[in-house]
């Protein structure tokens, strides 16, 4: 499987971010809920959710329902979804400065604490590098400056990669390299133009404290390129663009998003439904969508000249 790519930050304004690369770790706090998360690690996200709901609603009585779902959702992010060899950045906001590193362990338990670091929850990471705020794109920066303090930046997938001089893409999934690299822009674009779609007036892209969690969802499995809701929290939709991969690989991948998205995110009484976006639809794609009864398919066009000016 892929791996992900995540940003956490380190206290207010960052300011453990040199703790955390001096001590080659990464942590989060919320030590009001005295629990140790490893012995949660078997959970579905609902289960965890029905685990933690309590427990976080009485340490935050104060703060509002769904500032409670983002914390449990956070945690459950630090435990289950983040794995060994994944990519972390934690920036160092006002020295403008990012910390790279690999994760280097699983979920770890630090009962003992010091005043100097109080952080619970941990991750042992391997540091491979130090990159100035310059060297990256706007569009990472804005999403660096999230509010949440774990979060994925898995869009930011092939500009992470080119900052560790890796290739991130992974050619054997790929079956026509032109249509990956305009798909890969079209996600972007759909993002940015949401509000502009025809999908807009159903739907909405998921988000979390006022962010977007929607695009390149970390599941168990695999990462949803866009994942929305109805506006009337009846229905969910995966949305998968084909970039390139094969019919066979995109139906299968979107089914089983399906499957885990009713499992673990859909109330019994939310539907779930998907949706194959391509440049066009080729004869494997279109029996496979036959045999499916809860997957659309769309295509799109891209309108593009050069204008001579004299």
């Amino acid at each position: 499987m892929d791996k992900n790519y995540w940003a956490i930050h380190m206290g207010e304004a960052n300011k453990y971010a040199d703790f955390a690369y001096q001590n080659n770790l990464v942590a989060i706090g919320w030590n009001e809920i005295e629990k140790n998360l490893g012995n949660y690690k078997n959970l579905s996200k609902k289960e965890f959710f029905k685990e933690f709901d309590p427990c976080v609603s009485k340490a935050y009585e104060n703060r509002s329902k769904n500032t409670h779902s983002a914390i449990i959702g956070q945690l459950f992010r630090f435990l289950s979804l983040i794995e060994v060899g994944d990519v972390v950045l934690v920036p160092k906001t006002q020295e403008g400065k990012i910390y790279v590193g690999i994760i280097d362990s699983e979920y770890l338990y630090q009962e003992e604490v010091s005043n100097e670091f109080n952080y619970k929850h941990r991750r042992k990471v391997k540091w491979v590098k130090i990159v100035d705020i310059s060297e990256i794109s706007q569009n990472l920066r804005n999403s660096l400056g999230a509010m949440m303090t774990v979060f994925s930046i898995s869009s930011h997938a092939q500009e992470i990669e080119s900052l560790l001089a890796e290739n991130g893409i992974r050619k054997d999934d790929i079956e026509n390299l032109e249509d990956f690299g305009l798909e890969s822009h079209l996600e972007d674009f759909v993002i940015k133009n949401w509000d502009k779609l025809s999908l807009n007036k159903e739907y909405s892209i998921l988000h979390e404290d006022n962010e977007i969690i929607g695009q390149q969802y970390v599941t168990p499995i695999g990462r949803v390129d866009i994942l929305a809701k109805s506006k009337n929290q009846k229905e969910w939709l995966v949305i998968e663009l084909k970039k390139g991969k094969s019919s066979d690989h995109v139906v299968g991948q979107i089914l089983r998003y399906i499957a885990w998205i009713r499992e673990n995110e859909a109330a019994p009484n939310e539907k779930v439904k998907g949706l194959i976006i391509a440049r066009e639809q080729d004869e494997k794609l279109k029996y496979s969508l036959k045999a499916t009864e809860n997957v659309e398919f769309m295509t799109y066009s891209v309108n593009f000249k050069l204008n001579k000016n004299i």
